[in-house]
């Protein structure tokens, strides 16, 4: 109750959400949602800085009650192993007291971010009542999601020990089916993979062309200026990329015959998919310490580039190490392919390029639509 003896808003409106819980179990893929931290940090649970990972989601109540706060301890001990096992913790918490949120993590040495449910909302989308499901000998229910992002497991704190989930969590992450793709995780990216779609001519000439040709800028020509040129690909700060943007019309030519006799015909056959535009075709080089942060990301996230429906991706050499095309939320598997391979996928699919820790990595990008897309309106 608030100080005048009144049932305080938030008091009223959690058991009122009761009638709009949804209904999860295990194999069920785990609903999105955002709010904020303490700092005003906004926190989208499939972001892509979260993408491609297991989360441990861990649902609260009051940091004040006894019982939760051993659970709360518990889970501050158990942070370092999450990270070590390449899982993300968040927690949410019937707790609105953000102050006193940012204190209590202070002093356990908490850094995983806590988001305080004002509402319920968050309780109700997981299948619980702020306030009311989490009493007595229930501190917390953990929701252990697989980096495809499916509910792996539900546990009740501290009725069942944190070690199990730990335990389950060793497994998805490092056991026997994180290698072989079998159980929870995918093992295959649902990509497309043309063998020889390319000549070995082919790839000699375009490597030959990347670093035979000049024209390197800080920053993309403007409209209408003529001529190959390079430019950095600084994307969360790595110094790894520099792309050359093919504008040599005899190379297009030569390049766009191998495309739609060798590739469009296959993805129309695997996708269903009439390609009739592409963008511009970029030579990649790879090489040296990628620095930077490490994070998966998509092709088509905003509004200048929502249009994108397929990437496409031609090795162009292979004497280098690392390097690999991963696609975490489906396995850590690297793809690579001898040279003149293409590799087509779907825009929205999360998907990252290794650091080449060895020699230098040539590959040739683009990304393909249809005039139907080119004309949808832009968010």
């Amino acid at each position: 109750m608030s100080a005048d003896g009144e049932i305080s808003v938030i008091s009223r409106s959690a058991p009122f959400l009761a009638a709009f819980r949804n209904r999860l179990d295990v194999g069920d893929y785990a609903p999105d949602f955002d709010a904020l931290t303490p700092l005003g940090h906004r926190i989208r649970l499939f972001d892509d800085a979260m993408a491609g990972r297991p989360i441990l989601l861990v649902f609260i109540g009051d940091l004040d009650c006894p019982h939760v706060a051993r659970t709360f301890s518990d889970l501050a001990r158990a942070e370092r192993r999450i990270e070590q096992a390449g899982a993300h913790l968040v927690l949410v918490t019937s707790h609105t007291d953000g102050p006193r949120q940012r204190a209590l993590s202070r002093e356990q040495g908490l850094h995983a971010p806590i988001l305080g449910d004002c509402n319920g909302a968050l309780f109700a989308r997981y299948g619980l009542v702020r306030g009311q499901d989490l009493e007595g000998e229930i501190a917390a229910r953990s929701f252990l999601i697989t980096a495809h992002g499916q509910i792996h497991s539900i546990t009740d704190h501290p009725r069942i020990p944190l070690e199990e989930t730990m335990d389950a969590l060793s497994d998805l992450t490092s056991g026997p089916a994180a290698d072989s793709g079998a159980g929870w995780i995918p093992g295959h990216a649902p990509i497309l993979i043309i063998p020889k779609a390319f000549d070995p001519d082919d790839c000699e000439t375009l490597i030959e062309h990347f670093n035979t040709s000049d024209g390197f800028r800080v920053a993309k020509p403007g409209p209408g200026e003529a001529g190959d040129y390079k430019f950095p690909v600084s994307d969360y700060n790595r110094q790894d990329r520099i792309d050359h943007v093919i504008k040599d019309q005899a190379l297009l030519a030569r390049l766009d015959k191998r495309i739609n006799e060798r590739v469009l015909p296959q993805i129309a056959k695997a996708f269903a998919f009439q390609v009739t535009r592409r963008e511009t075709l970029h030579i990649a080089r790879y090489a040296g310490p990628r620095q930077g942060i490490e994070i998966g990301h998509r092709d088509n996230t905003s509004p200048a580039t929502q249009y994108r429906r397929f990437a496409l991706s031609v090795a162009l050499n292979d004497d280098y190490e690392g390097g690999g095309l991963v696609f975490r939320e489906f396995s850590n598997r690297g793809y690579r392919g001898e040279p003149g391979t293409a590799f087509v996928f779907s825009s929205s699919l999360l998907h990252e390029i290794e650091e080449t820790t060895a020699g230098v990595r040539y590959n040739l990008i683009s990304h393909f639509f249809n005039d139907a897309a080119a004309q949808q309106p832009r968010r």
